[in-house]
C-alpha cells in the first residue's frame, strides 16, 4: 500500500526546513549494530569468500567463472578476491520505482497453496479465481511485491505463468518491480514469463537462491544460464536458518548470509554481463531464527524482530535499499497476536528508517494467506504512517489566537477552524473505526474480522483496473500456447 509521506533520504531528520516552513524532529529509533561490528562482519564475510569459498555444480558456470584472473575453482567449489566482490558491489544497481523513493509501501505475499476462502472462512486450495480476485484487492490497496496465491485448480505447467498473466492484466504493480522475487522454476516457464512481460511492458528479472550452506539449486543455475544472452537483470538471494543451515546465533546466520550473498552476487557480476545484477532487497541478508521445540520457523518472533533491525543496520552499511519483512505472524488466523507482531515489527522497522515493508496478508509462518489479513496489515501501515508522519511547527499551528477567543465555559467545537481543520488533523480509518459503544452496536456489532471481511468483498467488487484489451488478447495467445507445450509439461517433470 502507497501513502504519501515524506522522509529525507536516510530517513533520520534533526532540522527539516521546506519553503520557509520548520518541521518537528523525526522519531527515529537508535542503537542496533555499530560500524566497527559491522567492519568485523565484513572483514569475516571476505575471509570466508576467499578462503572457504561456495559450490557451484554447474559446469557451464564454472566454464565461464574459469575466464577470470582472481577466481580460484577446485571441483564445484570457488573462491572469489575480494576485489571482485567489491567490484561487484560497487557494480550494483537498484531501480527503485518512484512510488516508493519517499511512500510507505506494502508489499504483498507471495506463492500461497493454502487461503482462507472469503465465502466459507475456510481453509483450502486457492484456484484460479481466487487469485483473480486478491489480485483485485491488491491493486485497490496499491501494494506492490509479487502474484499471492497458486492457482491449485491448474496442471504446475501452467500456475506460475497464469500467476503473472493474472497480474499484468489486473495490477499496476505487482509482478512489475524490484520488489517481485516469484520462482520462474524452469527455463521453459521463464520464456513465456518473459514474452508475457514484453507484451504488457512489465518488468522482468531472474534470480538466484542459494542452498544454504554455501551451494545452489543445479536447476536455478541451469535457467539462469539459459537466460544470460537475453539480457536480463538478475538477483542473488538466501536464507540461512539459525541452528539448521546456519550455526545457532543470529549473529552467525547473518555472517553467512553476508559471505553467501556476495559470494553468489559476485557470481552473477562474472557470468550475467548483458545486464546488471543486486542482492535481492526483498531478502538482504536474510537469517531466519527457527524454533526447535515445533520444529518451525519463527517469523513474527521477538528475535526476528530484532533480526530486522540488524539487517537494516547491513542494509545502510552496504547502501542496499531497506525492505523489513515486518509483515509476517506466527499466528494461524488473523487474530490478536498476528497484530502485535506485524504491528510491533513494522513500527520498530520504521522508526529504523524502513519504508517498504513485506509479505501482507501471510500467516502461519509464510504458509497461509488471508484477505481479511491483508486489509487489517495495511491498516496498521496506515496507522504507523499517521502517528509517524511529518508535522510543521509554526505560530499559526500554535494557535494562540483561537485559545484568546474562547471563553471558560465555550467550546471549540463549534468554531470555523475546527470544522475547517478537522480533516486535516485527524485520520478516518477505513478499518479501525472511531465509533463509541452506541455506534459499533448500532452499526452491527461487527467483529474487525468481519469488517475487513467486508471491506476487501467490496473493494474487489469495486475494482476497475485492466490492461488493454489489445495487451490481454495477446497474453491470452501466449497462454494457449503454453497449455499444450510438451517441452514445457516436460521442463516440470525433471
Amino acid at each position: 500500500m502507497i501513502y504519501e509521506f515524506e522522509y529525507d533520504k536516510i530517513g533520520n531528520v534533526i532540522i527539516d526546513i521546506r519553503g520557509g516552513q520548520m518541521f518537528i524532529e523525526d522519531f527515529i529509533l537508535k542503537g542496533g549494530l555499530n560500524k566497527n561490528q559491522i567492519d568485523l562482519m565484513n572483514e569475516k564475510a571476505m575471509y570466508l569468500i576467499k578462503n572457504v569459498g561456495i559450490n557451484i555444480p554447474h559446469e557451464g558456470i564454472l566454464e565461464l567463472l574459469s575466464n577470470y584472473d582472481g577466481v580460484k575453482i577446485h571441483g564445484e567449489n570457488v573462491k572469489f578476491d575480494e576485489d571482485l566482490v567489491i567490484e561487484a558491489l560497487k557494480k550494483c544497481k537498484y531501480d527503485i520505482p518512484d512510488y516508493a523513493e519517499k511512500n510507505l509501501t506494502v508489499s504483498a505475499g507471495v506463492n500461497q497453496t493454502k487461503y482462507y476462502d472469503l465465502e466459507t472462512e475456510k481453509i483450502k486450495e486457492p484456484k484460479l479465481k481466487d487469485l483473480i480476485e486478491i489480485t483485485k484487492l491488491c491493486d485497490s490497496l496499491n501494494t506492490t511485491g509479487s502474484a499471492t496465491l497458486k492457482p491449485m485448480d491448474y496442471p504446475i505447467h501452467l500456475q506460475e505463468i497464469l500467476m503473472y498473466k493474472v497480474a499484468y492484466e489486473y495490477s499496476r504493480y505487482l509482478c512489475n518491480s524490484i520488489y517481485d522475487n516469484m520462482d520462474k522454476s524452469t527455463y521453459e516457464c521463464a520464456n513465456y514469463i518473459y514474452e508475457m512481460a514484453q507484451v504488457a511492458n512489465k518488468r522482468f528479472s531472474f534470480g538466484i537462491w542459494m542452498i544454504s550452506p554455501r551451494t545452489f539449486d543445479k536447476n536455478g543455475l541451469e535457467v539462469a544460464y539459459k537466460l544470460l544472452d537475453k539480457g536480463i537483470p538478475m538477483w542473488a538471494a538466501t536464507m540461512p536458518v539459525a541452528g539448521v543451515s546456519a550455526p545457532i546465533t543470529m549473529l552467525s546466520a547473518l555472517l553467512q548470509s553476508i559471505f553467501e550473498s556476495f559470494a553468489g552476487l559476485t557470481m552473477l557480476h562474472l557470468i550475467n554481463t548483458k545486464s546488471y545484477n543486486y542482492i535481492h532487497i526483498n531478502d538482504a541478508f536474510e537469517a531466519d531464527p527457527f524454533d526447535m521445540k515445533y520444529s518451525t520457523f519463527v517469523y513474527g518472533s521477538a528475535e526476528y524482530g530484532r533480526s530486522i533491525l540488524y539487517k537494516i543496520d547491513l542494509c545502510n552499511y552496504y547502501n542496499i535499499p531497506i525492505v523489513a519483512k515486518s509483515l509476517l505472524t506466527a499466528s494461524k488466523q488473523p487474530d490478536a497476536q498476528a497484530a502485535l507482531e506485524i504491528g510491533t515489527h513494522t513500527i520498530i522497522s520504521a522508526l529504523a528508517g524502513a519504508k517498504v515493508f513485506r509479505e501482507a496478508g501471510l500467516l502461519n509462518h509464510g504458509e497461509l494467506y488471508s484477505a481479511e489479513l491483508l486489509v487489517m496489515t495495511c491498516e496498521i501501515v496506515e496507522y504507523i504512517k499517521n502517528m509517524l508522519k511529518k508535522e510543521e511547527f509554526s505560530e499559526e499551528r500554535l494557535m494562540v489566537d483561537e485559545i484568546e477567543a474562547v471563553g471558560t465555559s465555550q467550546r471549540f467545537i463549534g468554531r470555523k477552524s475546527s470544522s475547517d481543520n478537522f480533516k486535516k488533523e485527524y485520520w478516518q480509518p477505513e478499518l479501525f473505526v472511531h465509533s463509541n459503544l452506541g455506534q459499533w452496536q448500532e452499526m452491527g456489532s461487527k467483529s474487525i474480522y468481519q469488517s475487513a471481511n467486508e471491506i476487501a468483498k467490496k473493494r474487489i467488487a469495486e475494482h476497475t483496473y485492466k490492461i488493454d484489451e489489445d495487451k490481454r488478447k495477446e497474453l491470452d495467445k501466449i497462454f494457449e500456447k503454453a497449455k499444450n507445450d510438451q517441452d514445457l509439461i516436460e521442463s516440470f517433470k525433471s
